[in-house]
């Protein structure tokens, strides 16, 4: 997919540097408190912590976009070649089915927080705004997924499925 580089195929790849690049600065913070200061608090531990999470689901979607998520390919190969694309679509129907539910009940359960106005003990911020990484990065991958159900088919010659 490299030579159909449009910008919005490039929204995990920025997104994950600058969230990876924000939690370093703010890890690395965190770290001279502690030991040339002898000093901590405990908003830049537990924000540490949620820029990780959105950095490991965002880039999540990005390994897909990529094709380089973990895939057991020698599952694949146990089957005569002439249904391994059958197998492999197989396989992407059902992690796609598996994004679709994820984002939709995590959009739920996003929504039941924003109407509690639960927030983070550290910080004193919405938990919605926490939680949200898991619709939104799993609408992400249903996109992707798509995407590359769309390539395979389109452009056979150039893409693999598997």
């Amino acid at each position: 997919m490299e030579n159909k580089v449009k910008p919005w195929n490039r929204i995990e790849e920025v997104l994950g540097v600058l969230l990876l690049a924000f939690l370093l600065a703010i890890l690395s913070y965190q770290i001279g408190l502690r030991f040339i200061f002898s000093n901590s608090n405990s908003w830049s531990e537990e924000l540490a912590r949620y820029l990780f999470v959105w950095y490991v689901y965002v880039t999540a979607s990005y390994a897909i976009f990529k094709w380089s998520h973990i895939k057991i390919e020698a599952l694949l190969k146990v089957w005569p070649k002439k249904i391994r694309k059958f197998v492999a679509y197989l396989g992407v129907s059902i992690f796609l089915l598996y994004a679709i539910l994820i984002c939709y009940h995590g959009a739920n359960y996003t929504m039941d927080l924003f109407t509690t106005g639960q927030v983070s003990m550290g910080m004193r911020i919405p938990m919605w705004t926490m939680y949200a990484a898991i619709p939104v990065s799993h609408g992400a991958w249903a996109i992707r997924l798509i995407q590359h159900i769309y390539y395979t088919i389109r452009f056979p010659e150039e893409y693999e499925i598997y």
